[in-house]
């Protein structure tokens, strides 16, 4: 039997504060680093993901960002541009990523997992 669960009743709290956003890791060199907000791809040291080793990187390169349950990349107008699965990111645009997809700027490729 299906029943309707109202967030604001006893039963939907306890199912809305049990219940977790999964969190997607960008696999870069070895290791995994959480997106849990927003996060900065780039050459600067600043960046959560730092590429210093990949001139074709600029120095704020690309975001990824958490928003309504869905992790979006976008590129900060970098020199050579943001692709996602060989797809270029283009403009202002946001594209949606997903656990396989492969992130590339520059010369460098990342794993989403």
């Amino acid at each position: 039997m299906d029943i309707t669960v109202y967030k604001r009743g006893k039963g939907g709290k306890k199912l809305h504060n049990e219940a977790k956003t999964k969190i997607i890791q960008v696999k870069f060199k070895e290791r995994n680093i959480d997106i849990e907000k927003k996060i900065y791809i780039g050459r600067n040291l600043a960046n959560a993901i730092s590429i210093k080793d990949d001139p074709l990187v600029s120095r704020k390169h690309a975001v990824i960002e958490h928003m309504k349950g869905c992790y979006y990349i976008s590129d900060l107008n970098s020199t050579n541009g943001t692709y996602v699965n060989n797809h270029p990111v283009t403009g202002s645009c946001k594209v949606a990523l997903k656990s396989g997809d492969i992130v590339r700027v520059g010369k460098t490729e990342l794993s989403i997992v």
